[in-house]
C-alpha cells in the first residue's frame, strides 16, 4: 500500500543486515556508527590562501580560475519549460541506507517533489544490503509502482530486479547512482529511463564525479601554492570513489609539478573498520604530508577526523568529501576538515522527478543545472543545522514549472 499524495509516504523497512558491499550506503554505515568528536583547530593557511610552504606563482592561471568558479558555484539554470504533467504515478524511492544523511535527504525531497507533481510515494530502506536493495525493487514492482528512484544504489547489484521491473512498465532513475551502461558497472545495456542532466559539457554521472575530483585537486593546488604533498584516503571498489580518485590524481599530476601523492590509504567497503588504524599508520609514516584528502565524508567520521585532531600539524590542509551535514559541522567548528566539494541532494532529487515526468511524456531528458560548489568556513557554509541546498529555490522553481505544465 502506498500513501496518498497529501499524506506522509509509508516507509518500508527490511531487516537490518551488515554487508561488506555498497556505494554510499556502506560508507554511511560506518559514518553513522562513529560518534562525532569535539573539534579542535590546527593552525594553517586560511581557505583559499596559499600555504606558506608554497607560492601563488606556482599555481597555474587555469587552476586559479577553476577554484574561483568552484566557489561561485558550477550549478546553472534549471529548465524553463515542462511538458504536461503525467498524473497519478506511484513512485518508490529505493534508498541504499536511510541512516546516511545524504540519502535520507534525497528520499525526503523526492517525496516532496512527488507530492508537488501529484504522485504517490513510498520509501523503501535497503538497510545497507545489496540483497535488500533488490528486495525493495521487487516489492515496488509487486505493489504496482510505475516509477523507481534509486538513491545511492548502483545498477549492477540490482540489474536483474530492475530488468523485471522495466518489463512490467516501470520507469527507473537514480540520484548518486550509476547506470548499468557505465564502464564501472560492466558497460552493459542501460536500465535507467531518465537521468540527471547536470550542466552543459557534463556527459553523465561518471563525468560529473570525475570533474568534481579535478576541482578538488585544483583547490588543493591553490591552497598549498603548488606544493601539495598529499595523503589520499581513497574509496576503492565503488564507482563514485573510482571517478573521484581518477579526476583528483590526474589533475594534480597535470597541473602541479611541485605536487605529489605521497601515500594512499585505499579502503574498500569491507575494510571500513580498518580505516582508523591504516590512516594513523600512514600519517606516522609520512610526516612530509601537508595535505589530507578524503574521497568521501564518511572517512572523516570513521576515524580520519579524530586522528587529525589527536595529531595536529601546523599548516596541514584537509579536504573532506561531498559536504554532508557532519562535515559541515566539522568545518564550522574549525577542526580537521577545512573544505569540501558538494552539490545539492535536494535539487538533484527534484530534478530526477522532473526527468521522470519527461520520460512518462515520451520527452527526452534536459540539462537541469545540477552542479558542484566549494564550501569552506568563509564561503557558502550554510547556517548551523542546515544542509547544503545551493542558491536555487528548487522547490518553488519546479512547483511553478509543473503548475505551468499541468
Amino acid at each position: 500500500m502506498t500513501s496518498h499524495p497529501n499524506r506522509t509516504a509509508r516507509r518500508v523497512r527490511t531487516a537490518p543486515t551488515r554487508t561488506a558491499r555498497g556505494l554510499l550506503a556502506a560508507a554511511g554505515a560506518a559514518a553513522a556508527a562513529v560518534l562525532l568528536a569535539a573539534c579542535t583547530s590546527a593552525s594553517g593557511a586560511a581557505p583559499g590562501e596559499p600555504d606558506a610552504s608554497g607560492s601563488a606563482a606556482a599555481v597555474p592561471a587555469a587552476v586559479t580560475a577553476a577554484v574561483a568558479a568552484g566557489y561561485e558555484g558550477l550549478a546553472t539554470a534549471p529548465p524553463t519549460s515542462s511538458p504536461a504533467v503525467s498524473p497519478g504515478h506511484d513512485l518508490w524511492v529505493v534508498s541504499a541506507f536511510q541512516q546516511v544523511s545524504g540519502l535520507a535527504k534525497i528520499a525526503s525531497e523526492a517525496q516532496s517533489a512527488a507530492t508537488a507533481i501529484g504522485w504517490r510515494t513510498t520509501v523503501c530502506d535497503g538497510q545497507n544490503n545489496p540483497a535488500q536493495w533488490s528486495t525493495c525493487v521487487r516489492q515496488a514492482t509487486a505493489a504496482g509502482a510505475d516509477a523507481i528512484l534509486l538513491a545511492g544504489v548502483d545498477c549492477a547489484p540490482v540489474s536483474e530486479a530492475l530488468a523485471e521491473a522495466r518489463r512490467g512498465g516501470v520507469k527507473v532513475t537514480g540520484v548518486a547512482s550509476f547506470d548499468c551502461d557505465d564502464p564501472t558497472q560492466g558497460g552493459g545495456a542501460s536500465q535507467f529511463d531518465a537521468k540527471l542532466g547536470y550542466t552543459e559539457g557534463v556527459t553523465g554521472t561518471g563525468d560529473f564525479y570525475e570533474k568534481a575530483g579535478r576541482l578538488r585537486a585544483d583547490w588543493v593546488i591553490a591552497q598549498t601554492g603548488g606544493s601539495a604533498k598529499v595523503l589520499h584516503v581513497a574509496f576503492k571498489g565503488v564507482s563514485i570513489g573510482e571517478y573521484l580518485s581518477k579526476g583528483f590524481t590526474e589533475e594534480l599530476a597535470a597541473q602541479c609539478p611541485g605536487c605529489s601523492v605521497v601515500d594512499t590509504v585505499a579502503i574498500t567497503p569491507s575494510e571500513i573498520g580498518q580505516l582508523r588504524q591504516r590512516f594513523d599508520s600512514a600519517l606516522l609514516k609520512n610526516p612530509q604530508a601537508n595535505v589530507v584528502v578524503t574521497d568521501l565524508d564518511f572517512m572523516l567520521s570513521a576515524g580520519v577526523q579524530q586522528s587529525l585532531q589527536q595529531n595536529p600539524s601546523s599548516g596541514r590542509v584537509v579536504l573532506g568529501g561531498e559536504c554532508v551535514q557532519e562535515t559541515l559541522d566539522y568545518i564550522r567548528a574549525g577542526g580537521g576538515a577545512q573544505a569540501c566539494v558538494g552539490f545539492s541532494n535536494g535539487r538533484a532529487a527534484w530534478s530526477a522527478v522532473d526527468q521522470l515526468n519527461r520520460a512518462f511524456d515520451g520527452q527526452p531528458g534536459v540539462v537541469d543545472g545540477v552542479g558542484s560548489q566549494i564550501i569552506d568556513a568563509k564561503q557558502n557554509l550554510p547556517a548551523a543545522g542546515s544542509p547544503y541546498e545551493g542558491a536555487l529555490d528548487y522547490r518553488a522553481t519546479y512547483t511553478q514549472l509543473w503548475k505551468a505544465g499541468a
